[in-house]
């Protein structure tokens, strides 16, 4: 696995969301992809639990991540049998199977034991398509190589059960987060939070400092059906920053996942 490194831009992120109450995210803060999504399916009240483990407690899990130098290895696995793992950020439910997990309304799971949800199975298989070859592994390790986040920190099992009005604080709030080094310098940045920009009048070009390429975003998004991807960079001419707004990924086409995967790796190929 690789080392995580805790440098002082990420430390910065840590204090900012400290003093502001801001979520930052989960997986490894010094890969080289960033997975932005438009927010968590978790009820706060029906799961108060999983809340307050992956939300109330991210800015502790990474302070003290940073204090002790925390490495992948040392966060427990969610899956050995007769033993009760604590939830870290750095490595969410590490040992998930790669495979989707479902459930059916009262909440017993019936297929997919052990699996994940299908937003993280899409996020697995962009990871496998950049640095796998497009092999799919046998687990979900896409939090040793890319760092995840939330456009909107008000969560709700789904985003008409958060009011409109809190969803639009929450976003404006969490801009200033994004405009940190931190989050600005990922070279690959998949935005998958759907017409969330467009409802809420939000400034791609001036939060994260790029400009759309209209070309490409018409050529890759060909053929796709009420699905799209466009492409932004930092520079049009020379890029070493790109970013990716496209579909929220859970339930997307296979094309729409291969075509961000492809697009993803010729691009790390050329720069990282």
């Amino acid at each position: 696995m690789n080392e995580v490194v805790y440098n002082s831009n990420f430390k910065e992120v840590i204090q900012l969301a400290k003093n502001k109450r801001l979520f930052i995210g989960s997986g490894n803060p010094n890969s080289k992809i960033l997975f932005i999504g438009k927010e968590a399916a978790i009820d706060k009240e029906k799961s108060a639990g999983q809340y307050e483990e992956e939300y109330s407690k991210n800015t502790i899990d990474w302070n003290l991540n940073c204090s002790t130098n925390k490495q992948l290895n040392d966060v427990d696995n969610w899956f050995i049998k007769d033993r009760k793992p604590i939830f870290n950020s750095l490595y969410p439910y590490k040992g998930q199977i790669n495979k989707v997990e479902r459930r059916d309304k009262s909440g017993k799971i019936i297929s997919g034991h052990c699996g994940t949800s299908k937003t993280w199975y899409n996020y697995q298989k962009i990871i496998d398509s950049i640095y796998f070859n497009g092999v799919p592994s046998e687990f979900i390790n896409f939090h040793e190589l890319s760092f995840c986040s939330e456009l909107n920190q008000e969560t709700g099992s789904y985003s008409k059960d958060v009011p409109k009005n809190k969803r639009a604080a929450s976003i404006e709030l969490r801009k200033e987060l994004f405009n940190s080094n931190f989050f600005r310098d990922f070279p690959i940045i998949i935005l998958a939070v759907g017409h969330y920009v467009r409802d809420f009048k939000i400034d791609l070009e001036n939060v994260f400092q790029i400009n759309f390429n209209e070309d490409l975003s018409q050529k890759y998004s060909e053929r796709l059906q009420n699905e799209y991807i466009n492409i932004h960079f930092d520079n049009l001419e020379k890029p070493t920053r790109l970013l990716i707004h496209t579909n929220q990924l859970s339930m997307v086409s296979n094309e729409l996942i291969n075509r961000l995967g492809m697009i993803c790796k010729e691009f790390s190929n050329k720069i990282i």
